[in-house]
């Protein structure tokens, strides 16, 4: 068995086989070890009951970048997408259903409001043009804060995307970057059903108060993305999720990459300040030009690497990353479709391929988050829901289904020294009867419930305090600053490890993009 490689990729999910396929395409003999007995971290299909098989982690697609989609041949590896191209809001009592289609989008609307459609529609087209701004970002390299020619190329670049905005968009930009999700939404909508969609859209996307200010940046992540070119679309992927990653697997090993499962890293090596490869768990030692670490920053340098190694100031501004997304998955194998309190006046074939949010008002959703804050349990999560078998009939049996509930806001860290083990049966059941209240037949349909709570997301996962984004997407930790500015261009202090997780910029979700970014860095480095 070859024991010295040319690059070592510690942390086998979409970033870290992003990254293999293009340095396998260069000829970089390169190794990825994968802790789970499967690659693809935290984007993976899993059986959870005999026949019935779920995305169990992530679960939609629409980050993932078409220029890595190209680069890799992924749909030539099995990678296909499924639009799902309807939403349903549900708050109490109260429901939209979205459909992309005018005349249904207004007239749903117009139930609650006069002027909520066009305020919609403007806003909507105002944060897709900031996320034509960012989507150029997200396939670059940060600049250096002591910028040098390049980084000022960079920098460059950015302000001319941002000069091509006009006046009154750079004023709402910086309004959407700097003040509170809360006051962007009072200052845009009228009633109070679409205010709390709007509030909770963005809840879902981070972990913070909507009154604090910054909190609207979540909003920008529903921008960036598209799905087979079409803009703010999102999707399911056949297969699930994990076909992705099985996908840039299938590829990279087509370039000769090695993959190893079962191997999880124990030290990454350094010697005289030189990072040398990795000592494994059952104690083996691989020898390797340089390391690429998957893992978030947290785990990567206050976990595998000897504290006397890094700097000490550096050290100290690690340990002060904010993280923690407020996430639990619950993953349902059904054995028929639930029915919706709603149904009679929806469209059966398309609610059932909804997105599903479930959600309270803006004062619901603020005592969710000061209760996490506190590690308590939420009275009334937010929810997003999808029944993927509605699109993909080969995850379940015939006329069987499964469905998939991310829910927030769950502290990693309880209040009075409960323990996630003891009480995640408990949570099970009261999110469950959470969404009996909508789907009254739910309860029946179960024949199988799989909780993966923020612990889990630590423990299987390998996701530090359970957080899904690997850091928050806090101002003060994207771009430039993310996770380090000694770190924020893939290398690190430490001489030949380099970042390629969503710790790095641009940050969480299947993009790929701090993979790509991690290789074209590490490419220039050794060729």
């Amino acid at each position: 068995m070859n024991n010295h490689y040319d690059v070592i990729i510690v942390g086998g999910g979409h970033n870290g086989l992003t990254a293999a396929g293009y340095l396998g395409k260069t000829g970089l003999k390169t190794l990825v070890l994968e802790k789970r007995e499967m690659v693809g971290g935290a984007c993976v299909t899993e059986e959870i009951h005999p026949g019935y098989q779920i995305s169990t982690t992530s679960y939609v697609v629409s980050l993932l970048q078409s220029k890595i989609i190209n680069d890799l041949q992924l749909k030539a590896h099995g990678y296909e997408t499924l639009p799902i191209e309807s939403s349903l809001k549900i708050c109490g009592d109260n429901f939209l259903f979205l459909t992309g289609d005018e005349t249904n989008d207004r007239r749903e609307m117009l139930r609650y409001s006069s002027k909520d459609y066009d305020a919609m529609i403007k806003f909507d087209a105002m944060v897709q043009k900031y996320g034509m701004v960012l989507r150029n970002q997200m396939l670059r390299e940060p600049p250096q804060l002591g910028a040098d020619f390049t980084d000022l190329i960079s920098i460059a670049r950015l302000g001319w995307d941002i000069r091509k905005l006009s006046s009154e968009l750079r004023h709402r930009l910086i309004q959407m970057l700097t003040s509170s999700a809360y006051d962007l939404i009072e200052r845009w909508f009228d009633s109070a059903m679409i205010k709390n969609m709007y509030a909770a859209a963005c809840f879902s996307g981070g972990f913070a108060s909507l009154r604090q200010p910054g909190s609207a940046i979540p909003f920008f992540h529903l921008a960036i993305g598209e799905l087979d070119g079409k803009l703010g679309a999102w999707g399911a992927v056949k297969g699930g999720m994990g076909a992705i990653t099985k996908a840039m697997a299938s590829f990279a090993q087509s370039q000769g990459v090695e993959i190893r499962t079962s191997a999880g890293v124990k030290k990454i090596l350094i010697d005289q300040g030189k990072t040398i490869g990795v000592q494994l768990e059952n104690g083996d030692i691989i020898n390797g030009r340089c390391v690429m670490a998957n893992t978030d920053p947290k785990r990567t340098f206050l976990k595998l690497i000897d504290q006397d190694q890094l700097d000490s100031e550096f050290v100290k501004d690690i340990q002060q990353i904010r993280m923690g997304s407020g996430s639990l998955k619950l993953n349902l194998a059904l054995n028929g479709m639930p029915n919706i309190k709603f149904q009679d006046s929806l469209q059966k074939e398309l609610w059932q391929k909804s997105l599903i949010s479930i959600f309270t008002d803006i004062e619901g959703l603020e005592a969710n988050f000061f209760a996490a804050a506190q590690g308590k349990l939420p009275d009334k999560p937010c929810l997003e829901i999808a029944i993927p078998s509605a699109l993909d009939d080969s995850l379940a049996p015939s006329g069987h289904h499964v469905m998939g509930i991310v829910a927030k806001y769950y502290p990693f860290q309880l209040a009075g020294g409960q323990s996630w083990d003891n009480i995640k049966d408990d949570v099970t059941e009261q999110i469950v009867d959470y969404i009996a209240q909508v789907m009254p037949n739910l309860k029946d349909l179960i024949v199988k419930q799989m909780m993966i709570s923020p612990l889990d997301y630590e423990r299987e996962y390998g996701l530090t305090e359970g957080d899904i984004f690997h850091g928050r997407h806090d101002i003060d930790q994207l771009f430039s600053m993310r996770p380090h500015p000694r770190a924020a261009q893939y290398r690190t202090p430490v001489k030949n490890l380099y970042l390629c997780g969503s710790g790095s910029h641009p940050g969480g979700g299947v993009s790929g993009a701090p993979g790509h970014n991690a290789a074209r860095r590490v490419i220039a480095d050794l060729k």
